[in-house]
């Protein structure tokens, strides 16, 4: 089954694990990669604009995605929460969060982080939640989790639930001529970060495709996006994008 929050507090305290092996990838999934996620990331949510002030980080991990946020959010002066264990926010390099005055750190399982509740004044422009809808998927329900990130949403603000690993866009992907050469070429996972599946524990089309319908009925903007060629998993995995109006 998929990894749980226990079982990545564990892999952070690790020391035989790199900072990739800890979040769940092997290296070379994610190392020398992670600038071009951001970038993706960054374009999908408009991070960049002046409109967006105040970002949100749920389940941030310690590898180089997180350290190009910070990095971004204090070059261009954003105010940026990170939302993980303990044992993961400690890994992230410390300058890298005492540079940044305007960055937060919330230790804790989303949503059950009160302190983000608290002040009904503060709410954030921007939400990423990247690589980690599938762990809610099997521990809770997933649409309580996304309805948690919307009431944080400022008007007009958006949550993007990237990297989402639809089973359904892996076998059609796998059954394609690119797919079959892919197979060929042997890729795989490195032993310790190997996760057995079941077929109930993985999301699907009619997961994906229930959740843009389910946020559009209570009066979102939904959109389902590809992952641009480049990034590791673009050909089997994708992008829900839910904007507040």
């Amino acid at each position: 089954m998929e990894l749980t929050y226990n079982d990545f507090k564990k892999r952070a305290l690790d020391g035989e694990l790199s900072k990739w092996e800890k979040i769940g990838f092997p290296d070379s999934y994610r190392k020398g990669i992670e600038k071009l996620i951001f970038k993706d990331i960054a374009f999908k949510l408009g991070l960049e604009s002046n409109s967006v002030k105040r970002i949100l980080d749920i389940g941030c991990g310690c590898s180089d995605l997180v350290n190009n946020i910070l990095t971004f959010c204090e070059k261009f002066d954003k105010t940026l929460t990170l939302v993980d264990s303990k044992e993961m926010l400690n890994i992230i390099p410390p300058n890298l969060k005492s540079n940044n005055k305007g960055v937060e750190l919330v230790p804790g399982k989303f949503p059950n982080t009160k302190i983000l509740y608290e002040n009904t004044n503060k709410l954030y422009d921007a939400i990423i939640v990247y690589s980690v809808i599938q762990y809610p998927f099997i521990e809770m329900s997933i649409y309580h989790f996304i309805n948690k990130c919307l009431e944080l949403l400022n008007d007009n603000g958006k949550v993007l639930i990237g990297d989402i690993p639809n089973v359904s866009t892996r076998n059609r992907f796998i059954k394609s001529k690119d797919g079959i050469s892919f197979q060929r070429n042997n890729i795989t996972f490195a032993k310790n970060v190997e996760i057995q599946h079941s077929d109930e524990e993985r999301i699907d089309d009619a997961v994906v495709l229930s959740i843009l319908q389910r946020f559009r009925n209570f009066g979102f903007e939904t959109y389902l996006l590809p992952q641009p060629e480049g990034l590791p998993f673009a050909n089997r995995r994708e992008d829900i994008l839910i904007i507040k109006r």
